[in-house]
């Protein structure tokens, strides 16, 4: 899984979180948050924490779904 990385820094300047304790709070090691961040690509464990950690409607924004050549996925909006 990739993410766009800007919106993962935005999030993390906003609530002044750093990767090790967004690593921590996902229980995945500080390295795969460093990946994300630098735009690259995470395995399927850390993609489901990810996905886990943001819930399903935020994470679906945050990933680069072109990057990993995939549809971004219809959310029922009612």
């Amino acid at each position: 899984m990739k993410i766009k990385k800007e919106l993962l820094q935005a999030f993390l300047d906003k609530y002044g979180i750093t990767a090790a304790l967004l690593a921590r709070d996902m229980h995945v090691d500080e390295k795969e948050i460093k990946t994300l961040l630098e735009g690259g690509a995470v395995n399927e464990e850390t993609a489901r924490k990810f996905i886990y950690y943001f819930g399903a409607d935020e994470a679906v924004k945050m990933i680069d779904w072109a990057a990993i050549g995939k549809q971004k996925p219809k959310i029922d909006e009612g």
